[in-house]
């Protein structure tokens, strides 16, 4: 399981997207991007997509 901090690359976003792959967290974050009216992902915004993207530990998966 993959996580990202929603408000660590857009602003006003409050959500933690998960997902079972980076490539699921990323679409999903496109998505909420859009939501958020962002229509644009600068290549700077998935530079840091990526960087913020972390992999949840096994345990973590079970209790959630």
């Amino acid at each position: 399981m993959f996580e990202l901090d929603c408000s660590a690359v857009f602003p006003g976003c409050e959500r933690v997207i998960r997902a079972d792959s980076e490539a699921g967290v990323i679409r999903r974050a496109i998505a909420q991007a859009n939501a958020l009216g962002i229509d644009r992902i600068s290549p700077m915004m998935m530079d840091t997509m990526r960087q913020r993207i972390v992999e949840l530990p096994a345990a973590a998966e079970r209790a959630a």
